[in-house]
């Protein structure tokens, strides 16, 4: 009698265990190697290079082709929007120049455009008192309009335009750029060097004092023959503050302070900056 109930209860241990293997077993099958897997997959797509999404492509698109069928004004609204919102694009830089190319372009040419207008020279006026009245530059008013000198005559027509812009200079960014009056980028110019008198902090703001065209020995005339091929220096009420372009002379510019641009960036900012203009600069 107790070698069976000995073989009874082997039996049914025997079926316990089976039927734990086989429990095991379908949990195993159904529920862990699949998670398992899974998991394995994804450690697998983690490792895949990311797709990174450039959000302000389709945007940048947008303005292309508005610019390519003469629709200027909502292709730059485009670019607007793309730097404004999407600065890790790879578009931005482009967006940038673009934006510049086309308002530089457009500013200096004799299409008719926002706040340009035609005036009428009257008796007794000299360019400085017109391009202060228009909150204007001489430079801007000889260039548009293709003048040479300053001598007018009653019935002369004349383009005229406000240049209200104000400078911002990115010392880190290593850019100089103009904002219009709306506060919207005008077009950024590349800061190619600067050098801040002493105990000067490196964010203040300042106003525009005035151009200086020659090396400041003698009146050079603003459209004389002279005017192309001399210096021009954008000075600052901060004493030492200047924007100008290095002249390529160790000794002249070991010791210069103040923000460097190129040649034609110095040329093209002599005509569009004024007097007053604010400049404000960040580190």
């Amino acid at each position: 009698m107790k070698v069976y109930l000995r073989l009874l209860f082997a039996l049914i241990s025997l079926g316990v265990l089976s039927l734990c293997l086989i429990v095991v077993h379908y949990i195993w099958n159904n529920q862990i190697e699949p998670e398992r897997q899974l998991q394995i997959q994804v450690n697998e797509i983690k490792k895949l290079p990311k797709i990174k999404i450039d959000h302000g492509s389709h945007l940048y698109e947008e303005a292309v082709s508005l610019i390519q069928t003469g629709a200027l004004l909502g292709g730059i609204e485009k670019l607007h929007e793309l730097i404004k919102y999407y600065p890790e694009s790879k578009y931005f830089d482009e967006s940038n120049r673009i934006i510049g190319e086309v308002n530089s372009d457009h500013l200096l040419s004799r299409d008719s455009g926002e706040g340009k207008k035609e005036y009428t020279v009257k008796r007794g006026d000299a360019l400085r008192l017109i391009a202060q009245k228009h909150e204007t530059t001489v430079g801007y008013i000889l260039h548009v309009n293709g003048r040479m000198g300053s001598k007018l005559q009653p019935g002369d027509q004349l383009i005229v335009c406000p240049l209200r812009f104000s400078i911002l200079i990115n010392l880190k960014a290593k850019t100089i750029v103009l904002r219009n009056s709306e506060d919207k980028l005008f077009k950024s110019y590349e800061l190619v060097g600067s050098r801040l008198p002493q105990a000067c902090p490196s964010s203040f703001d300042s106003l525009v004092k005035g151009l200086i065209v020659g090396d400041g020995t003698r009146f050079v005339e603003i459209g004389s023959t002279e005017y192309v091929n001399a210096a021009k220096e954008i000075r600052c009420e901060r004493r030492g503050i200047s924007m100008r372009s290095l002249t390529g002379i160790e000794d002249k510019d070991k010791y210069a302070t103040g923000f460097f641009v190129s040649h034609d960036d110095i040329e093209e900012l002599a005509l569009l900056v004024r007097s007053g203009s604010p400049i404000h600069v960040r580190k």
